[in-house]
């Protein structure tokens, strides 16, 4: 019996625990976006924005650290890419608006977690690290934004990624260069 009540009291803990942790903003909108779309296809397009703007928050963020960690060489790369990500971002955040599209204002947790073990990265070897996690991440959201430009059915979308891709391209270039260099010294 007193197991028993003893299992209850700590499943009860954990369940009210679990209901008072603050929810992210990148799940904020998405519950926000199912109540107002009903249509699935409306419901599939917000979904895309909201992923596309918390991959470039995370993109933003991957930026920062290397500006913070001040490694001469990758943050001369992040301070020339930011201003991208942030034109990007300032994009969607616009096409969100227009569209009634609730997104979120930072990066996910676990991505802002992820970019943050960079700091702890050696500097002998940040450069590299850094270089890799950004320019994949870069990589990623091109294949997202391609393959979503295929299927969705939106103009406005399709509009938008057609103008979108091209500096998202742009920056993949920069990036390789940067890898390049670093594979030279």
């Amino acid at each position: 019996m007193k197991t028993t009540l003893l299992f209850y009291s700590i499943a009860l803990v954990l369940m009210m625990s679990a209901c008072q942790q603050p929810k992210e903003s990148k799940q904020i909108a998405e519950e926000k976006n199912k109540e107002k779309f009903e249509n699935k296809a409306d419901e599939k397009d917000a979904q895309f924005v909201v992923e596309t703007t918390n991959m470039l928050h995370t993109l933003i963020a991957l930026a920062d650290v290397a500006l913070e960690k001040n490694s001469p060489r990758a943050a001369a790369t992040a301070h020339t890419v930011k201003p991208e990500f942030q034109n990007l971002l300032g994009e969607v955040e616009s096409y969100a608006t227009a569209h009634v599209i609730s997104i979120p204002t930072e990066a996910s947790e676990r991505s802002t977690e992820q970019v943050r073990k960079l700091l702890d990265e050696k500097p002998s070897n940040f450069d590299t690290r850094w270089c890799k996690e950004i320019r994949d991440k870069n990589h990623d959201l091109i294949r997202e934004m391609e393959t979503y430009g295929t299927n969705t059915k939106d103009l406005n979308i399709k509009t938008w990624l057609n103008s979108a891709l091209p500096q998202v391209r742009t920056v993949q270039d920069k990036l390789v260069d940067f890898e390049n260099k670093l594979s030279k010294k």
